[in-house]
């Protein structure tokens, strides 16, 4: 993999629409969805966050959806879940 995040000829933008294509593809793979879940429960982003710390992490939680994944809005959510679903339950 290129390290297109030292390419000094690209924009910001064009290294952040790189990163998120990445990290999409990596949490579309099998081990990635598990990593990606994992990550969001740990960040409390399916339970309430009640302390300080609890929000904080909540907010990079956030973050993380928006600014790594790129979902900028429920249309966009709902396709990155359904084209990265795990399927069989949880656990």
């Amino acid at each position: 993999m290129k390290q297109f995040w030292k390419n000094k000829k690209l924009t910001e933008e064009e290294r952040n629409a790189l990163l998120v294509e990445t990290c999409r593809n990596v949490f579309s793979t099998d081990e990635g969805k598990v990593v990606l879940n994992m990550l969001l429960t740990d960040l409390h982003l399916f339970e309430p966050a009640l302390t300080e710390q609890d929000k904080a992490l909540n907010e990079y939680a956030k973050f993380l959806v928006r600014g790594r994944l790129g979902v900028r809005d429920t249309k966009d959510l709902t396709d990155f879940i359904a084209k990265t679903a795990v399927t069989g339950g949880g656990e």
